[in-house]
């Protein structure tokens, strides 16, 4: 009789190793194969479908966690790419400020060039009413930078005779730099 209870241990054995064996090597499919026999035995099938509702919640947490992270990373490039663009408008919105402040620098050095040259021509044309004496008397007096700028401005034979009338220092000065703004 203890024979009989050896072999049928070791047969048990036998079994449980096989069993082991082709669970872990993928032949047989154990957790399917108890899931369908626990879903047989009348007392364990509920506890096994709230199990299995508690897997499927886990799953679709995992899943929804997942998207999230992946949603995450692709905000997290959005964000630096919109600040790589926010900064790229800021250096670009400072270059139209230099800009548009280099445009207004010109503008009014041109309106007050325009200006000059406005004033340099009415004093040509009131200079060239007058006689070219009362013309180098008063002339005489003034920058010399200006009395170029008239002299410029009218036709060369009432330069000519202004030019004769101021004094010899004064039109040889003044020769010279009508000399060099000619050139």
């Amino acid at each position: 009789m203890r024979k009989w209870v050896l072999v049928i241990l070791l047969l048990l054995v036998a079994i449980v190793v096989a069993f082991s064996i082709f669970a872990v090597t993928g032949v047989i499919d154990a957790p399917a194969l108890f899931w369908n026999l626990g879903m047989k035995i009348g007392w364990i099938e509920p506890h096994l479908k709230i199990y299995a509702i508690g897997q499927d919640s886990e799953s679709w947490i995992a899943a929804q966690q997942e998207q999230m992270q992946l949603k995450e990373g692709e905000l997290s490039e959005r964000a630096a790419e919109l600040e790589t663009y926010e900064k790229q408008l800021q250096q670009r919105a400072q270059e139209l400020d230099d800009r548009e402040a280099t445009i207004a620098t010109a503008s009014a050095r041109l309106q007050s060039d325009q200006d000059q040259r406005k004033n340099v021509q009415t004093l040509a044309a009131l200079y060239k009413e007058m006689t070219p004496a009362e013309s180098a008397r008063i002339l005489e007096k003034l920058d010399q930078e200006l009395i170029l700028d008239v002299l410029l401005s009218m036709d060369l034979q009432d330069a000519a005779s202004i030019l004769i009338e101021l004094p010899t220092n004064l039109a040889v000065a003044l020769s010279e730099k009508l000399g060099q703004a000619s050139q």
